[in-house]
């Protein structure tokens, strides 16, 4: 369960993580041409149910990991693994391979025009995109959730089996 535990800590720092950065200006971190935090929305009366409902939807697979963790839902937790690894997966399509093997000039428009002025932390050079540091945190903390979720769940599986045989 100590792996488990970890998935879900992480998956809460990422829940807050997600929730920071579309609520408030982070300056150069979350800057993107357009962007308005939602706070400013609220304050200002011209809040979006639509950006409310995303932000409730990215909270969801925090919220049902951690129903499925205090309840021992197995099945429930692989459901939540699966869905992490396709966001990493997305994450590396988007980011990753562009920046190792180099971006097609649609991505290099979109890039120039949207993150052109965020913070990174690895160098661009040529076509290959550095992924921004806030992407880059989120990769990092869907690392920890999937690999974490994973062993934890195969670490169950296993003292099962080995219950049964004994």
């Amino acid at each position: 369960m100590k792996y488990l535990r970890i998935s879900l800590a992480t998956q809460f720092l990422l829940a807050v993580y997600f929730q920071m950065f579309n609520w408030f200006s982070l300056g150069s971190w979350n800057f993107q041409p357009g962007f308005v935090p939602l706070f400013s929305s609220v304050i200002s009366g011209k809040i979006q149910w639509g950006d409310v409902g995303i932000l409730g939807v990215f909270l969801l697979p925090f919220l049902l990991f951690s129903l499925a963790y205090w309840r021992r839902w197995n099945w429930l937790m692989w459901v939540g693994a699966i869905g992490y690894t396709i966001w990493l997966y997305l994450q590396v399509q988007t980011w990753w391979v562009p920046y190792l093997f180099g971006a097609s000039e649609h991505w290099q428009a979109i890039y120039h025009r949207v993150f052109s002025h965020t913070t990174k932390i690895l160098p661009s050079f040529g076509t290959h995109l550095a992924p921004d540091a806030m992407h880059l945190t989120i990769q990092l903390l869907l690392i920890v959730i999937v690999t974490s979720t994973i062993v934890g769940l195969v670490q169950i599986q296993r003292s099962k089996k080995s219950a049964k045989l004994t």
